[in-house]
């Protein structure tokens, strides 16, 4: 979400990503196509780009072949559309900040760690910063959906779930990423968000000049008030 805020602001409109699961050489070359035959049509310009970068297949030789992501969006970076996502996600982590040291931060804690960071892989990945960065619509379905949260939290998580989810235009996902030990990447629609479990998966390459926190979304959404709670 950091990245998404701070192209909008930037003037992009339209950004075609995976989260943190794309691999060498890339997105192909023929999505020039499928963005040029449907230029006024962003909808179905996202369609035909995810789906050519989902179908591609690179070949590999003896480790036979490969797509180049795991997961892929096209997402609509339209200022309004991301300012409502940050108003929704604001009024959830100050919500969930509110409720810390009671039963239902624990709720969210837990809700937290039961979806996977983008680091999947089961060899290799150590070194990696992605282990916080969980899918965020995820996540707010999770705890919308968690009967253990009051009503009010529940119904901040599915505002923020809708207006995250808002954003995407077209999306496509792997169950069974070969590349990276069969991991499933099935709920990594969407854009990620930075969701530390632990003190040492907060800005884990922050000494490294790479900071997750250090950005003007983490601010304006207090991002902060929901690490506390979960991390």
């Amino acid at each position: 979400m950091g990245f998404a805020d701070a192209l909008s602001n930037a003037g992009v409109r339209y950004l075609a990503a995976s989260p943190e699961t794309m691999l060498a050489p890339g997105v192909p070359s023929n999505v020039a196509h499928a963005i040029a035959a449907h230029e006024n049509d962003p909808h179905a310009m996202a369609v035909a780009v995810v789906s050519d970068v989902m179908r591609t297949k690179y070949a590999a030789g003896d480790f036979g072949d490969f797509t180049p992501a795991a997961a892929f969006d096209v997402l609509d970076l339209d200022p309004a559309k991301i300012r409502l996502a940050e108003t929704s996600i604001k009024r959830l982590n100050d919500d969930v900040a509110a409720r810390a040291g009671i039963s239902e931060a624990r709720a969210v804690r837990e809700d937290a760690r039961a979806i996977d960071g983008m680091v999947r892989s089961p060899i290799g990945g150590k070194g990696l910063p992605w282990h916080a960065d969980r899918p965020a619509i995820a996540f707010y379905d999770t705890l919308a959906g968690d009967g253990r949260l009051d009503r009010a939290l529940r119904s901040d998580a599915h505002a923020a779930s809708d207006a995250v989810g808002d954003l995407v235009l077209a999306h496509r996902e792997s169950d069974d990423f070969e590349p990276f030990g069969d991991a499933d990447y099935s709920d990594a629609a969407g854009p990620t968000i930075h969701l530390p479990t632990s003190h040492r998966q907060i800005d884990p390459w922050a000494s490294a000049g790479v900071s997750e926190t250090d950005n003007d979304f983490y601010r304006k959404v207090d991002q902060g008030a929901m690490t506390r709670v979960i991390a």
